[in-house]
């Protein structure tokens, strides 16, 4: 056995270095297809300060368009290593991902500890931050918000407390009240489980029982089990986006296992107590900057009939609502559709830079 293992492990190395060798031809492929040489392009990858840490930023955009802000969901899911789903919109927009507190690069460079006290409050603190810094250094008087998820529950915030910063808000898979749509989205679970006769699913979410939860490990069950009955581009999302991980431009093992391995797990840990009481109407009815939501018709996480009741109750120099094919991701799932929405439905006044 010990002369098996000896002859094994030089084996098991050069298959390593062989993937790894692999993996960066890959990554250096995509740099260069990525890779924006208009006279007035940017391409920028930087931390900036915020919240007393720095925090990763990514800033993509074929010309001096608008810009637009993305704030991901989660919390702690950053979606910047799959920036190469927006290469359409940089035609368009200047596009900026941010890696909030707990989240992607941010969380690699800060660690665990840089999770604890934050809440929706805090990180949209931090986001008002980081849209002040691009408005210096992308000369810029405004910028769009566009929330996705966790991401529109920052994103109202930002734009209640700085209207000044923001041209136009967009949410989508948007937030209402956790405390409403959570017992929605369980029994609407438990009703696609018994559909398909999966008794496991079943056992799984009455186990658990109705909300509200007693631990994020609980709300993590119905939503596994709610995604496997989900409809197929939103079940297979993991699966179709891994290739699109591991290959992005810029982010080593390092990034990519501490961004989808562990920053999640301490944002939802962080959180989940204080974000139980969440509800947008508390902000009132009037923002101050146009509003725009556009949601998934098929949106098993924030339902979008709860996310409509809301908006008609709103007021705002000017708002809209968009129901779009897909579920709660299509734009992860769908970003060219999503961007021919966002050209169709924004005024024209709302992306001005």
């Amino acid at each position: 056995m010990g002369k098996a293992i000896r002859w094994a492990l030089p084996v098991v190395a050069v298959l390593v270095c062989a993937a790894l060798g692999c993996r960066a031809w890959r990554q250096h492929e995509n740099a260069a297809a990525l890779a924006i040489h208009t006279p007035n392009g940017v391409q920028e990858a930087m931390f900036v300060p915020a919240g007393g840490i720095g925090q990763w930023i990514e800033i993509r955009g074929e010309d001096r368009n608008p810009v637009i802000l993305f704030l991901h969901g989660g919390p702690g899911a950053s979606v910047t290593a799959l920036s190469s789903l927006f290469r359409s919109w940089e035609k368009r927009f200047t596009v900026v991902m941010w890696d909030q507190r707990c989240a992607g690069k941010t969380f690699a460079r800060n660690g665990a500890d840089s999770c604890k006290g934050m809440s929706v409050e805090s990180v949209a603190r931090e986001g008002n931050q980081v849209a002040e810094f691009l408005r210096r250094h992308l000369h810029r008087d405004r910028i769009v918000l566009l929330g996705h998820s966790w991401g529109t529950m920052i994103g109202l915030r930002m734009i209640h407390d700085r209207p000044d910063l923001y041209s136009a808000y967009v949410g989508t898979g948007q937030v209402v009240s956790i405390a409403e749509k959570e017992p929605v989205i369980y029994h609407d679970a438990l009703a696609r489980l018994r559909a398909a006769h999966d008794e496991d699913g079943v056992t799984a979410l009455q186990a658990i029982g109705p909300p509200p939860y007693k631990t994020f490990q609980d709300e993590a069950v119905e939503r596994d089990w709610s995604e496997r009955h989900d409809i197929p581009s939103e079940r297979d999302l993991r699966s179709n986006m891994t290739p699109l991980v591991l290959f992005a431009p810029g982010w080593s093992i390092w990034d990519t296992y501490q961004t989808f391995e562990r920053a999640q797990h301490y944002a939802e840990a962080a959180t989940f107590d204080a974000d139980k009481s969440y509800d947008a109407r508390k902000l009132g009815p009037d923002f101050a900057v146009p509003v725009y939501v556009f949601n998934g018709e098929r949106d098993t996480i924030t339902p979008t009939a709860l996310a409509r009741r809301w908006y008609d109750g709103i007021r705002a120099p000017r708002k809209d609502f968009v129901v779009l094919k897909g579920g709660h991701s299509s734009v992860l799932t769908a970003p060219d559709a999503f961007l021919d929405a966002l050209v169709t439905h924004l005024q024209p006044g709302a992306t001005h830079g």
